[in-house]
């Protein structure tokens, strides 16, 4: 059988640019179609911060598989059993939060590839075939070339480093922290400090050097045009309950106007 290829990283490896949302709030399986319907080229289910259990994250995997949309999933951190077992659920990629030293990102490398590029458990995930008979020399060897794996870089340490993070096989694409930049850097929600734009810069130049692609966890419309602009090729722009709200909020603004 054939296996979803990942168009998410494909299109980053030809240069090309990404978009994607972010969700916390809304876990049911239609909001994956509704992202793809929408136009994302990628969601990412947070549960670093907000919560998941393996049930939904099951379903909305499965949901993806039917999708061109990437279906990315940010673990609370770089612990073996919540790389691994994320992927095993069905994710077509990780985020990885407060990736600060190259150890860090080879550890990362080791968790989530298969011989020769890793040394994670080998189990043929189920909704990754979409219970179709699948070899497992096939399943491993399109494991290790699909999984898009993603960085984080926010803290000050990591910006230090991110020549040697970014130079370690397999890493695919770095999507910044900008809060969590800031205050690294001494400067809480500081986020347009030319602090925080040097680093910006920083990490679009060590990415370029070594062919991984640099991102961004955006808010604001104006800044992705300018870091689109500068080089940001992977950009997530804000999360779900953050739509909602301002879509309720300009819909009661025009009914009152009725009234």
């Amino acid at each position: 059988m054939e296996l979803k290829q990942n168009h998410v990283k494909r299109t980053l490896n030809e240069g090309g640019t990404c978009f994607g949302t972010m969700l916390r709030m809304v876990k049911v399986p239609e909001v994956i179609s509704l992202s793809a319907t929408a136009g994302w080229d990628y969601v990412v289910l947070d549960t670093e911060h907000w919560g998941c259990d393996s049930e939904s994250l099951k379903s909305l995997a499965l949901v993806a598989k039917y999708e061109k949309l990437g279906f990315l999933v940010r673990v609370p951190d770089k612990l073996y059993h919540q790389m691994a077992h994320t992927l095993d659920l069905g994710a077509e990629g990780l985020v990885l939060p407060r990736v600060d030293t190259e150890e860090e990102a080879r550890h990362i490398i080791k968790s989530t590839k298969y011989f020769p590029l890793g040394e994670r458990g080998a189990s043929i995930s189920k909704i990754s075939t979409l219970f179709r008979d699948c070899s497992a020399e096939q399943f491993l060897d399109w494991s290790n070339k699909e999984t898009l794996i993603v960085v984080q870089i926010e803290t000050e340490e990591a910006v230090n480093r991110v020549d040697s993070i970014v130079s370690v096989e397999g890493v695919d694409a770095v999507m910044i922290g900008p809060f969590d930049l800031s205050q690294s850097l001494g400067i809480p929600g500081q986020t347009k400090d030319p602090r925080v734009q040097d680093a910006f810069e920083a990490v679009i130049e060590s990415c370029n050097r070594h062919g991984v692609a640099p991102g961004v966890h955006l808010t604001d419309l104006e800044d992705v045009k300018l870091w689109a602009s500068r080089g940001m090729r992977f950009i997530t722009f804000q999360y779900d309950g953050q739509f909602l709200l301002n879509a309720c909020r300009k819909t009661v603004a025009q009914l009152k106007q009725l009234a």
